[in-house]
C-alpha cells in the first residue's frame, strides 16, 4: 500500500486554503509586511501569472515567474511561498527549502508558508523539523487540510500510525472531498495492520473517485489481506481496465491470480507488468530483475519454472543443441535462445506465444555480422544476416557474457564480428 499525495491534490488544498483565508485563487492576502516591499503590485501580478501557469503544471515557466515576483518584492512572504512551492514540486528541494525559511522568516502568520515548509522539510526526511512546521500552520489556521494530511504524511513515515490515522481524519473533516487523504489514510490503517478498516476507507474513496485506479489497487490488496480472494482480484481487474499501462496495477492482479491458483492468468499479468517495465526502463528493469532473480525464484519458483520450460525445443533430425540460454527478450518478450550445430533461434516462453510471439530460426551460414553491446545494467546482441535484416535481442549481463564467448567460438563465417562495448 502505498502513500499519496498528488500533485492535483496539492494544488487543491492550496486553493482551499487560500479560499479559506478569503482570498481569490491565486492571489493569497497580502503578508504584514507589504508596505516593506518593493513594488507590491508587480509582484501580486506575477504571482497571479504564476499561479496560472502552475495550476496548468507549467512549472518551469511558473517557477520564472515566481522568481521575477521574488525579484520585485524581496520582502513579500507569498513570492518566496510560490516559489518554494513550485521549486519543492520540480524536484529543486534545497533551494526550495530556502525560500519556504525565507517566507515564514519574513511572515510567521503566513500559516500556507508553514505547511509547504514542513512539506518540503518531510520530504527531505528532517521529519521532526517538518512536524514543528505543520503544528505551527494547523495552530494559525486549525482548518488547514493541507497542513494535517502533510502531518499525516510524516508521522506514517515515521511509523505512528495511529496519530497519522487521526491527522488524516482531520484533513477528511477539514476537506471531505480529498481523495489523497482518504487513499494515505487507508495506507496508513494497512501498514498498521487494520486491512478491514483499510478497506472501509478505500471504498469512501472509490465513492469519491469510481475512476481511481489506486483506489482499487488498495481496496484488492485489502482485501486480499482479509482473505477475500475473489474481491481482490475483481478491485484489481478494474485498476488493470482504468490504468491499462500500470506495471504496479498489472504484477499485483497477477500475485492475486496466483493465489487463486489461477498459474495461466498469473503468468499472463506478470509478463505484461514486466514488458510495461522494460518499456518504461530497460536498465532500471534489468537492475531490478538481476538484484531480486534469487528471490522471485523463491517466491514464484513454480510460476517462472512453467514459463520458461514452456519454451521447450526439439532439434532437427541431424542437428544437434550446443547451447541454450533462458532470459533473452526479443522484441519485448522472453524466451529461449538456442544455439545449434546448424543455427541460430530464438524460441519464446509459454505466456509469450500465448500473446502472438512465434519463434525465429536463423540458419548459421546466413549470419553477415554479430554484434555484442554491455553496461552495468544489462547487454544486447544484434544478428544482422545477409538478407539485410537485424535482429535485436536484449538480455542481463549474466546471460551475455557466456553467449557471447560461445559465439565468439563458433564459425558463422568470414564476415562475422564480434564486438564488445
Amino acid at each position: 500500500m502505498r502513500l499519496v499525495l498528488t500533485k492535483a491534490r496539492i494544488l487543491i488544498a492550496s486553493t482551499l486554503m487560500l479560499l479559506s483565508a478569503g482570498a481569490r485563487p491565486g492571489a493569497a492576502a497580502e503578508p504584514e509586511n507589504t508596505a516593506n516591499v518593493a513594488n507590491p503590485h508587480d509582484a501580486l501580478v506575477l504571482i497571479e501569472e504564476g499561479d496560472r501557469l502552475f495550476h496548468a503544471d507549467n512549472l518551469n515557466d511558473a517557477i520564472a515567474i515566481y522568481r521575477k515576483a521574488v525579484r520585485a518584492a524581496p520582502l513579500n512572504s507569498i513570492a518566496h511561498e510560490r516559489l518554494a512551492r513550485a521549486l519543492s514540486l520540480n524536484d529543486a528541494l534545497n533551494e526550495a527549502e530556502q525560500e519556504a525559511q525565507q517566507a515564514v522568516t519574513l511572515d510567521g502568520k503566513n500559516a500556507l508558508a508553514h505547511a509547504w515548509y514542513g512539506w518540503i522539510l518531510g520530504r527531505q526526511r528532517k521529519y521532526k523539523a517538518a512536524l514543528a512546521e505543520e503544528t505551527i500552520a494547523i495552530d494559525l489556521d486549525e482548518k488547514n487540510a493541507f497542513a494535517y494530511q502533510t502531518m499525516g504524511l510524516i508521522l506514517t513515515s515515521t511509523g505512528d500510525y495511529t496519530q497519522a490515522i487521526r491527522a488524516y481524519e482531520q484533513a477528511i473533516k477539514n476537506d471531505p472531498e480529498d481523495l489523497g487523504s482518504y487513499l494515505n489514510m487507508a495506507a496508513a490503517m494497512g501498514r498498521k495492520g487494520d486491512y478491514a478498516g483499510a478497506a472501509s476507507v478505500y471504498r469512501k474513496a472509490i465513492t469519491l473517485n469510481k475512476r481511481s485506479s489506486l483506489a482499487h489497487i488498495g481496496l484488492g490488496s485489502a482485501l486480499g489481506k482479509i482473505g477475500d480472494l475473489d474481491g481482490q482480484v475483481k478491485e484489481l481487474q478494474t485498476a488493470v481496465v482504468l490504468a491499462p499501462r500500470s506495471a504496479n496495477a498489472h504484477g499485483r492482479l497477477g500475485f492475486a491470480f496466483s493465489q487463486k491458483k489461477d498459474m495461466r492468468a498469473a503468468m499472463r499479468e506478470g509478463i505484461i507488468a514486466s514488458v510495461l517495465r522494460l518499456e518504461t526502463s530497460w536498465s532500471t528493469f534489468m537492475r531490478a530483475m538481476i538484484t531480486t532473480w534469487a528471490a522471485v525464484f523463491l517466491v514464484f519458483g513454480a510460476v517462472f519454472a512453467f514459463i520458461f520450460f514452456g519454451s521447450r525445443f526439439k532439434p532437427q533430425p541431424g542437428e544437434d543443441v550446443l547451447s541454450s540460454y533462458f532470459l533473452v527478450f526479443y522484441k519485448e518478450r522472453p524466451g529461449r535462445f538456442i544455439l545449434t550445430s546448424r543455427r541460430l533461434i530464438y524460441v519464446p516462453e509459454a505466456v509469450s506465444q500465448w500473446f502472438g510471439a512465434t519463434r525465429l530460426s536463423i540458419e548459421r551460414e546466413q549470419v553477415e555480422k554479430i554484434t555484442c553491446s554491455s553496461s552495468v545494467s544489462g547487454g544486447s546482441l544484434c544478428i544482422a544476416t545477409k538478407d539485410g535484416a537485424m535482429h535485436k535481442f536484449s538480455m542481463p549481463n549474466l546471460v551475455l557474457d557466456p553467449l557471447s564467448r560461445k559465439l565468439d567460438g563458433l564459425n558463422l563465417g568470414a564476415q562475422s564480428d564480434l564486438v564488445s562495448a
